[in-house]
């Protein structure tokens, strides 16, 4: 991860808590958190993939922005904390030195926690990722042709709006690290996807 991305996800993550300061005064309120939660999330992404050819020269395919979903199901042992597990995916065609295209999905399980009991949460969590990358040219040195899968990391923080008893909506802003490291002829690969996302959570 570069030191740009890092800061990018320090920035958004600040941003969402002044946000969360600011609009937990026109919450609804009732932010009771017991047995089953079933989520979906639709947004809007920026996602690279970085690599080191069998040429030796550093590559990113980055600035790959395309809308994300996915959805989840867990478990709320008290208002402060969701355990559940979820899918969340991405797909884009594009050109940088060939013509790509590009899926990246993963399989996690996260923890959310609600530091205060109410709106305002963070989350991290670990599990497997896959980033499949199809990138045709007529000069073997730039194909990029691969479909790998490996232990991944998010993290996020968002805000989320009880509008019913049984429902909340809400933003979020996401990050997902897949580091894919060697093979084949690609070494140190990775990928890296940040989103803004809308999401909704039914408490059953």
């Amino acid at each position: 991860m570069t030191l740009i991305q890092i800061r990018t996800a320090f920035l958004a993550t600040a941003l969402l808590v002044v946000f969360a300061s600011s609009a937990s005064a026109l919450d609804l309120g009732g932010h009771d958190r017991d047995g089953t939660v079933i989520g979906l999330t639709l947004g809007y992404g920026w996602n690279s993939v970085d690599f080191t050819g069998g040429d030796g020269i550093s590559r990113d395919i980055g600035n790959i922005d395309s809308f994300t979903g996915g959805f989840r199901v867990g478990w709320a042992s008290s208002d402060y904390f969701i355990a559940s597990i979820g899918f969340t995916g991405w797909k884009r065609s594009f050109y940088s030195f060939t013509q790509f295209t590009v899926k990246n999905y993963a399989f996690m399980l996260e923890g959310y926690f609600f530091p205060g009991g109410e709106g305002f949460w963070i989350k991290g969590g670990g599990g497997f990722g896959t980033a499949d990358v199809w990138g045709s040219n007529p000069d073997p040195r730039d194909q990029v042709i691969f479909n790998e899968t490996a232990w991944s990391w998010s993290t996020g923080a968002g805000y989320e709006f009880r509008v019913t008893d049984g429902a909340g909506i809400g933003i979020s802003y996401d990050l997902l690290y897949i580091p894919l490291g060697d093979f084949s002829d690609l070494t140190n690969v990775s990928s890296i996807s940040q989103s803004v996302s809308l999401n909704i959570h039914f408490y059953m």
